[in-house]
This record gives structure tokens, C-alpha cells and sequence, in this order.
């Protein structure tokens, strides 16, 4: 059904909601026509338009393909800067003496640089724009994760994880909003959640990536013993380039013209919106049917020290009712829910390792003489094979059932519905992990359900914190959102090797009740179903 122009409906139209990221919604090539075929409005109106209605007047074509196309590569840089190390640990374990708490470290590392940089970047963003935080931030982190991938010891490693962490969480968590302001709203909640697809193909494609990299036995001596490059070195180096090239592809695109209507900076929306309208439709831009826009802000951004008092002051309403209420409720339910998601998704590596060289093959037997390797004398590396790595890949692709599901029964039942029941669901599952893990392939199960029900829970408390504020706070409470989804990753993979020290049991149960208690949190959550950008 095509819908109306806010002329035709007197103001009353049947809004979808732009759920946020990781849920698909089972969009498939004849929904995409359909929707490729939407009528475009010929008129704004007798009066100034509002951004919906001027995003809508631009259609739907080579813009947004672009911009897909663009926003792949930079979901996959969130995969591979987060988890990349994780992948390491096979081999760099005794290349760099590293014991399970200096791997929970360098896990929690990146994070810790999220954490240190989400209100800078959620401000810089707020103030100065959207493509500028994601352009060198990208090229940044690129740069970063070059020196990354030539590291030679712990601590030069630790430090560029962090590094690399403090760059990247600004341009990811301006990506959202980014995305968001540029698609109308009968396209947001379903092209904007494809991008789902993009976080899955990431997960399965990164550990295939390791698996032709870090199964080779190289060893390059450029400058003698002082300096050696290992198979993990170039599996690193492999991972930076994308960031670099997308943050490159970046530069391409315009900024986000709700943006620069929140800012008064009207005339540049329009030259923004004419030159979507004339790549998406092959018309001219002089014919663009929007005249004029809704002042939004009717003074311009001032600059410099300016721009900082006017951020700050900007800033406080998010710190006030009801902003306040609702940003402390849901980061208290991501904070537990990227407890059990990212602490098992960043372990898994290893643990699959381990588990494979079992002959039980069963989980708590892998995990119980842990102790005892790390007393060894002479380190012996995790010998690892396709299998390995194939299991990763199963796990990272399995949220996509899960996603279809969710994407298909999330408006109907409510988005905090959805997050509350995942979460129950996925502590159930890891609470059975140690009961009914007795061989890799039930472990490799459990795992990817518990996963995939915990991402579609992080995914509608997303989406809700997109829904909840408005653009000139959206980036910043985004930044907040995430950088407490981090708190409690690092919080997580730092605990996790220090709970398998009392048995198989503690880490398991410690992050089945943590999720328990993060899914009924969530059913206190407002629930923004049909609500658009404000």
C-alpha cells in the first residue's frame, strides 16, 4: 500500500517503525520492486515541508543502493574490530606468553576505548555533523589497526586495541543515526533493518578469514629476530584495509540533511535532497517538487567556542526528565544483555579451540584443565584446523532465522516484548550449555541460539533508543546506549576466565542470571512501536 503525503492524509498516515540495525525483516526482491515503485509526491503543498515529506519526495534508487553498498564494508569494520583478536589467541598465546586474563584484556581493550571516547564523539557529532565523525573516523581506525597488525608484544598490541576502539565508536554509532535520517519512513524499517544482513555476513565471513590465514605456519624475518611477522600479523592486516577504504567511500556521500535541518542550515538540505532526487530518479534537480522547508532552528550553528557552549547547552535536556528515566532504563537492559551476547561471542574462538582438542569434545571438559596448561613450562599452541573456524562461521550466520522470525512478529508484539522474551529465552539456553554441551556439535547449537536471541534482544533496545529521542540528542544517547552495552562486554570477558578458576558451572550461570534480570528490565522499557523520528 502506498502511502499518503501528510497533504492527502490531513496529518493522519500509518507510520512503520524504523526498528533499529540487526532484525530482518524478510525483505525479499519483490518487496524491494514494490517498494522501488512507490509513487513519489509531485507536490509539497501549499507550505513549507517537513523533512519525512521532503525525504519521501526523493524516491528510491542508485542513492540508496550506494549508500547499502558503502554501509556493508562499515558493519563488517564493527566485526572485525572487536573481534578480531579474539582469533589470535591460537597462535599468539605463545608467541606473546599470554595467559587467559591477558586475553580477556585485550578483548575488553577495544571496548574500554569505546567507553573512554562515547560522549566525545556523541557531542562532536551532534555539533559538527554526521559524515565528518564517520569519514575520519573510519580512516582513522584504519590507520590504527595498520600499526595494530605489526605488533611485536602485549603491551603495543593493548595499547592499539584501545587506540583503535576510541576511533572507531564514533563513526559506528553515528552510522545509526546516519542511516536512519536518510531513508523515509516507508523505506526505514525495512531497508535500514537489511542492514542486519550486513552484521551476519560479517560474523560468518571474518573467522573464514582466519581460517585461510591463521592455519598456515608463516614466519617472515624482515629485520632478523627483532622483528617477526606471523600468520596473525597479516590476518590484523588483512582486517585494517577495509576500514580504510570505506571511510574513502564515505567521502562520497552528502551529509544527513535532518542534520542540517535541526541546525537552520535549510538551503543546504535542499541542495542535498535535489541531488538524491536527481540520482535516484534520473530527473533533473530543478525539478524536485519540495520549494521549501520547515525552519527547524531558525539560528545557524555558531563556531568554535560557539559551537562548544551551544553543544553543552544542547546537551542537557538528555540529562532531564523524561530523557533521563528512559536513557537510565535502557542502558541498564543493554548493559546486561552485551554482558552474555559479546562475553560469549568473544570467547568462543578459544573455547572452540580447546573443545577441539578434547577427546570428550564436550565443554566442561575443555574448560576444567585450563589451570593446569597455563603451569606448563613449555607453551604448546591450540592446534586448529577448518572445523574450527567453520563452527565460528555457523554461529555468526545463525542469528539470521532468528532475525526473520523476529522481524516478522516484532510490530505485531511490541519491540520491548520482543527484547524481554529473547533475553529470558537465551539464559535458559546458556544455564543448559554445561548440562547438554557433550560434544562440539550440541555446544555449536546452544551457542548460536543463545547468541541470535540475545542480538535480537540488543537490537530492539536499539531500535527504542533510536525511536526515543530526538535528532539533536539521537547520536548522543546512542553514544551512551552503546558505550553501556560496552561496560558490560568488558565487564564480561574480564570475568569470564577469572569464573572458570571455580568450575565449569559459575561463568555459565553468572551470565544466565544477568540476562534473566536484564529480561524483565526490558518489559519496563517504553515501547515506540509506530513512532516517527522526531
Amino acid at each position: 500500500m502506498v502511502a499518503k503525503t501528510d497533504v492527502e492524509a490531513g496529518g493522519v498516515r500509518e507510520e512503520i517503525p524504523h526498528d533499529h540495525l540487526f532484525i530482518v525483516t524478510g525483505l525479499s526482491s519483490s518487496n524491494l520492486e514494490k517498494l522501488s515503485q512507490e509513487i513519489i509526491p509531485e507536490t509539497s503543498g501549499p507550505g513549507p515541508a517537513e523533512f519525512e515529506t521532503a525525504i519521501e519526495a526523493t524516491g528510491y534508487g542508485w542513492f540508496n543502493v550506494w549508500l547499502m553498498l558503502c554501509t556493508l564494508p562499515a558493519f563488517w569494520c564493527a566485526v572485525s574490530v572487536t573481534s578480531a583478536t579474539s582469533y589470535i589467541f591460537t597462535q599468539a598465546q605463545c608467541q606473546m606468553g599470554l595467559r587467559l586474563v591477558d586475553m580477556g584484556t585485550l578483548n575488553a581493550m577495544t571496548y574500554g576505548g569505546m567507553i573512554v571516547s562515547a560522549v566525545i564523539w556523541g557531542f562532536l557529532s551532534d555539533t559538527l555533523g554526521r559524515r565528518k565523525i564517520i569519514v575520519w573516523g573510519l580512516i582513522g581506525t584504519g590507520i590504527i589497526e595498520v600499526i595494530s597488525a605489526f605488533s611485536q608484544n602485549f603491551t603495543m598490541l593493548l595499547i592499539m586495541r584501545f587506540s583503535s576502539g576510541f576511533l572507531f565508536n564514533g563513526s559506528f554509532a553515528v552510522l545509526v543515526s546516519y542511516l536512519a535520517e536518510l531513508h523515509r519512513t516507508q523505506l526505514r524499517a525495512r531497508v535500514i533493518l537489511l542492514t542486519s544482513l550486513f552484521f551476519t555476513i560479517a560474523n560468518t565471513t571474518l573467522p573464514l578469514l582466519a581460517w585461510a590465514l591463521l592455519t598456515r605456519e608463516w614466519h617472515f624475518k624482515p629485520f632478523g629476530d627483532v622483528f617477526v611477522i606471523h600468520a596473525w600479523n597479516l590476518f590484523l592486516l588483512a582486517t585494517a584495509i577495509v576500514p580504510l577504504f570505506t571511510g574513502l567511500a564515505f567521502l562520497c556521500l552528502p551529509e544527513s540533511p535532518k542534520f542540517l535541518m535541526s541546525r537552520g542550515r535549510n538551503e543546504e538540505a535542499m541542495v542535498i535532497f535535489k541531488r538524491i532526487y536527481a540520482l535516484n530518479t534520473g530527473k533533473s534537480p530543478e525539478s524536485y517538487p519540495i520549494t521549501k522547508l520547515v525552519e527547524e532552528k531558525s539560528e545557524q550553528q555558531g563556531q568554535g567556542l560557539e559551537a562548544l557552549k551551544a553543544g553543552m547547552e544542547q546537551m542537557l535536556p538528555l540529562f532531564r526528565a523524561p530523557h533521563l528515566l528512559y536513557l537510565v532504563l535502557i542502558c541498564g537492559a543493554h548493559v546486561g544483555c552485551m554482558f552474555g551476547s559479546n562475553t560469549l561471542r568473544l570467547w568462543y574462538p578459544q573455547l572452540a579451540a580447546m573443545i577441539g582438542t578434547e577427546e570428550s569434545g564436550s565443554l566442561c571438559a575443555a574448560i576444567s584443565p585450563t589451570a593446569s596448561r597455563e603451569v606448563e613450562e613449555a607453551c604448546q599452541p591450540i592446534a586448529t584446523d577448518m572445523l574450527t573456524y567453520l563452527q565460528s562461521a555457523i554461529v555468526g550466520a545463525g542469528s539470521v532465522l532468528t532475525y526473520t522470525i523476529g522481524g516478522a512478529v516484532i510490530n505485531r508484539c511490541g519491540k520491548k516484548l520482543v527484547a524481554g522474551m529473547c533475553c529470558v529465552l537465551s539464559a535458559v539456553v546458556i544455564a543448559l550449555m554445561p548440562l547438554l554441551g557433550t560434544t562440539p556439535a550440541a555446544v555449536v547449537w546452544l551457542l548460536t541460539a543463545a547468541l541470535a536471541l540475545t542480538s535480537l534482544a540488543g537490537a530492539s533496545l536499539s531500535s527504542i533508543t533510536v525511536d526515543l529521542f530526538p535528532t539533536s540528542l539521537r547520536v548522543m544517547a546512542m553514544s551512551i546506549f552503546l558505550m553501556m552495552g560496552r561496560v558490560g562486554t568488558v565487564t564480561g570477558t574480564v570475568t569470564f576466565p577469572a569464573l572458570i578458576a571455580y568450575g565449569c558451572l559459575p561463568p555459565f550461570f553468572t551470565i544466565a542470571g544477568v540476562l534473566a534480570v536484564c529480561g524483565c528490565a526490558c518489559f519496563f522499557v517504553p515501547n515506540t512501536t509506530l513512532k516517527k523520528l522526531e
